[in-house]
């Protein structure tokens, strides 16, 4: 019994050294892992690859060309739309133009046959009305001889109609008809050069390319991932201050970043103070870390050069002020 005591105070008295060791050792500052904000970027539809014009580790600018599905059975889908909207251009610059001095004069070409109809058709039937009572024709060919009188003159109001709204140009209606059907032909343009726009993926700032996990010829689904990126110029790393050490400690506070792989020290600030207290990380080692509940700290740093690596033990040493 007495030997088995003693062992576990050998156990004990052997771990607190190591402790001690470590705490030693420890540089300083609050420890964490560098990373980087990964974006998984894909196309907002699916389709065929194309064409990938980034590789793993590139660096490219703001709205430099990612990747491009194939469109093929889209342009035509644009090039109709764009056929409607120059028809409907088309139509709307005649009702605006008005009529042309040959249709006027064919109208009225028409017209002037019109009444010539109209005129015999009444002297026809005015002259079966006058006839004797015992030469008078048929009632029946007195009705179509009223029917034909009938028809003649309503060509000939119709016709009068026409010239008048002729001579006259298009009517508002016309005019406000004509400038809708443009404005949707536009629409519907401008809705399929949207959506072809979508088959082609830009960066929208300058990133370095983390990973490509597709090629050229894959088929992939809206939302799948084609590219990683990050801003491998500002990464970050999250360390873990005990709640009783945030005092003085808040957004913008002034940092400086250590690792092992770099003799100097990198700057940054603090960018977000969480608003929940949590359990240490096991992955914490030192000592003075080890508290029951701390606060996660992200710190921002600035690293122009690229010389920090995701994944990399960081420590990071708080300005903090004085209140």
């Amino acid at each position: 019994m007495a030997s088995r005591r003693a062992s576990l105070l050998l156990m004990l008295l052997a771990e607190l050294s190591v402790a001690c060791s470590v705490q030693d050792r420890m540089p300083p500052g609050y420890q964490g892992v560098v990373e980087h904000d990964d974006r998984h970027l894909g196309f907002q539809v699916g389709g065929k690859v194309k064409t990938i014009h980034v590789e793993r580790g590139d660096a490219i600018d703001e709205g430099a060309l990612i990747a491009v599905l194939d469109d093929t059975a889209q342009v035509p889908v644009l090039r109709a739309r764009e056929a409607d909207l120059a028809q409907a251009k088309a139509k709307a610059a005649l009702v605006y133009a008005g009529p042309r001095e040959e249709e006027v004069r064919a109208t009225m070409a028409e017209l002037d046959g019109a009444r010539a109809e109209l005129r015999d058709a009444k002297s026809n039937l005015d002259r079966n009305l006058a006839l004797p009572e015992e030469a008078a024709t048929a009632a029946s060919l007195v009705s179509d001889l009223r029917a034909a009188y009938a028809t003649a003159r309503a060509r000939v109001r119709m016709l009068e109609q026409h010239l008048k709204q002729l001579r006259k140009g298009a009517r508002p209606e016309e005019l406000a008809a004509a400038d809708a059907a443009v404005r949707a032909a536009e629409a519907a343009v401008a809705a399929e050069k949207e959506r072809l726009a979508l088959y082609s993926m830009q960066s929208a700032s300058r990133v370095t390319v983390l990973d490509v996990p597709v090629r050229e010829g894959e088929v992939v689904a809206a939302g799948a991932t084609v590219v990683t990126v990050a801003d491998t110029t500002h990464p970050y790393v999250d360390v873990f201050v005990p709640q009783q050490d945030l005092s003085g400690l808040t957004v913008g506070t002034p940092a400086e970043v250590r690792v092992d792989a770099e003799s100097g020290s990198f700057e940054g600030h603090i960018e977000h103070i969480a608003p929940t207290t949590e359990f240490t990380p096991r992955f914490l080692f030192s000592p003075r870390e080890r508290s029951n509940l701390v606060v996660r700290v992200r710190v921002r740093i600035d690293d122009p050069a690229e010389r920090l690596h995701a994944g990399v033990p960081a420590f990071a040493t708080l300005e903090r002020k004085d209140n």
